[in-house]
């Protein structure tokens, strides 16, 4: 890529965007990605809405979302029961068979509705200065990972059953930037029937 000057320009940062989708929503009683908030939306519509809205800061391009979760349109995992870790697992093996460029991942989960693309956009300005994973406080999700080869190492060795399957485990490998944690109810789960009923009222 070259500039206007006539100076070769650095190459943007190329991230890709994931809902993680792929839980059994066991507590909820019913898959969760499919439930609808009041506008209509479902929450996996929803979550891929937000990522969309995404303004990606100077230097970087953010690619189409992709989802995690055994559904149509959906990247299965390819090793079951192995949590979040699978379904990022199967996402950067996605992104290999098809090889598709990609640098890092914004990751959120399907069942947090308040989140909103400015916290995302937050994670984005400082996940690009830095080779770590980036999250708000001690809330793993959501969060920026670098796709690099000690974050691919770890995906592989967890889905593997070769190391800790968890994102705290993760995050602990490849080192963590924690945001100071913003102020509301961003952070709101829905894992249960009374947490939707909360949204909703």
């Amino acid at each position: 890529m070259t500039s206007p000057s006539g100076n070769q320009s650095t190459p943007a940062i190329r991230v890709c965007p994931v809902v993680l989708a792929g839980g059994l929503s066991s507590r909820m009683g019913q898959d969760k990605a499919l439930l609808k908030l009041s506008n209509g939306s479902t929450l996996l519509e929803h979550a891929k809405r937000q990522l969309e809205l995404v303004d990606a800061p100077q230097g970087m391009e953010m690619m189409a979302p992709l989802v995690s979760g055994r559904r149509p349109g959906g990247i299965p995992d390819q090793v079951e029961a192995a949590g979040p870790l699978g379904g990022l697992q199967a996402i950067d093996q996605h992104l290999r068979q098809w090889e598709l460029s990609c640098d890092a991942l914004l990751v959120v989960p399907v069942d947090m509705p308040l989140l909103s693309p400015g916290l995302l956009e937050q994670l984005c300005v400082v996940g690009q200065t830095v080779e770590q994973a980036v999250c708000f406080g001690d809330y793993f999700m959501p969060c920026w990972l670098p796709l690099n080869a000690r974050s691919r190492k770890y995906l592989g060795a967890a889905a593997a059953g070769d190391a800790i399957a968890s994102v705290r485990a993760l995050f602990g490998f490849v080192g963590c930037v924690q945001l100071p944690v913003p102020e509301g109810d961003w952070h709101l789960n829905l894992n249960r029937p009374e947490d939707f009923s909360r949204l909703q009222g």
